[in-house]
């Protein structure tokens, strides 16, 4: 074991095993996406999954990582996803030391949602294969490093993998994800596939990834983005404009419902810098 980097870990997952969660009836699941990886890649493959997770309890989450890993073509860790059912509840509900934080927890709760997730257990949001995260650890991880994010802080996420929290500035984002960055001769559906059961890479389509679905007719308030334009002080020249996002809680329109109802999907509620 790496003590040295464990106990420069402050968000980890500690504690005794929990139980293995019942799988509610009805509840679409994911199809199995294939397993064909050698002796060696399935090593790694588990070892990544290992490394969210105490040591003392790495033999036997091997054993259960590996079936998922042979029966479904990936590693989900089904064994740490909280009970029940997931929704965006009501910001005040969540911990943290910034409203950003906590209003990314409702937008990642959001996607999970039974009534909005397609393969929920499996975290997949829409698209067939556009994932939240790759496995239940990261959740719970993303969520606790989101319960500690400060105003001044950003949190990076590759591919489902917190990578850790950043001092930056209150004008930058809280959050920074990539997802599935496949480069050069990499880039090609066969790479992505063993990358994915290899558990680096996550491919998030765009709202899935990037934590910010909407279906706003099941759960009592949405989150809308806005650009906000502020003025800084840029010395003796003048002033400059810096753009900043903040975010608003809105009660849904009473003609809107969710596309997992047969609604529309609406993109209004995302102010986005780039195409899409």
């Amino acid at each position: 074991m790496n003590t040295r980097n464990d106990n420069s870990m402050i968000v980890k997952l500690e504690g005794p095993l929990p139980a293995y969660p019942a799988f509610k009836e009805g509840i679409r699941r994911a199809p199995n996406r294939g397993y064909d990886l050698n002796v060696k890649d399935t090593k790694i493959a588990l070892k990544n999954a290992l490394r969210y997770i105490p040591e003392e309890h790495h033999e036997t989450m091997a054993r259960e990582f590996y079936e998922e890993l042979r029966t479904h073509g990936r590693i989900y860790g089904y064994r740490y996803r909280p009970e029940g059912r997931l929704y965006g509840k009501p910001i005040e509900e969540y911990k943290g030391n910034c409203v950003e934080g906590k209003a990314i927890q409702v937008m990642l709760d959001n996607n999970l949602d039974f009534d909005v997730a397609l393969y929920p257990y499996e975290l997949v949001t829409y698209g067939e294969t556009g994932q939240v995260c790759q496995n239940w650890m990261q959740y719970l991880l993303i969520k606790r490093y989101l319960e500690v994010l400060k105003k001044d802080e950003t949190l990076v996420i590759e591919s489902g993998h917190p990578l850790g929290i950043f001092r930056s500035h209150e004008l930058a984002p809280r959050v920074i994800i990539t997802n599935a960055m496949m480069v050069g001769m990499f880039d090609n559906q066969e790479s992505w596939h063993h990358a994915m059961q290899m558990g680096v890479a996550n491919y998030g389509q765009m709202t899935a990834g990037g934590l910010m679905y909407r279906a706003s007719g099941h759960r009592p308030w949405h989150l809308q983005y806005h650009s906000q334009c502020r003025k800084n002080e840029a010395g003796t020249d003048g002033r400059r404009e810096s753009f900043g996002i903040s975010l608003r809680l809105l009660r849904p329109r009473r003609n809107e419902r969710s596309s997992a109802q047969g609604g529309r999907h609406c993109w209004s509620c995302v102010h986005r810098g780039g195409s899409g």
